[in-house]
């Protein structure tokens, strides 16, 4: 069974931004759509990305990637009551955004690592990072 990996709003933004991690978020695309791993993100970034998508941009074009969303090589996953009860004892116990709380708790429930250019969730040290920051 391929590994799995979880992909934060981070990644996300940068890839959609044309940041300078965006060749590594599109290879990371590519790789996952040739089975090299499970790609997963939980829906609370994907609202990450979407708000601060509109917030930039519009909503038409947060409207846009949310369109785009169902093609990417992700599964979406809907956290349950566990998922954000774990969520808040992270964020409780460590420095990090509440988003970045739901990214580490998915990777810990689906002994995942995080792939991230996120320095808060990099220094948490909770979770096993696969670092894209440039």
């Amino acid at each position: 069974m391929p590994a799995q990996k979880v992909v934060d709003s981070w990644a996300i933004l940068a890839w959609l931004q044309k940041e300078p991690s965006a060749p590594l978020v599109r290879q990371i695309f590519l790789d996952a759509n040739a089975g090299a791993f499970n790609l997963l993100m939980s829906w609370y970034n994907a609202a990450e990305v979407f708000y601060t998508l509109a917030k930039r941009g519009g909503l038409e074009t947060a409207e846009e990637f949310l369109s785009r969303l169902p093609s990417l090589p992700i599964r979406l996953v809907l956290p349950d009551e566990d998922g954000i009860v774990s969520a808040a004892r992270i964020k409780g116990a460590h420095p990090v955004a509440f988003g970045d709380a739901f990214a580490i708790a998915l990777a810990q429930s689906q002994d995942a690592s995080v792939i991230t250019g996120d320095n808060e969730i990099r220094r948490c040290g909770v979770v096993q990072v696969d670092w894209i920051g440039v």
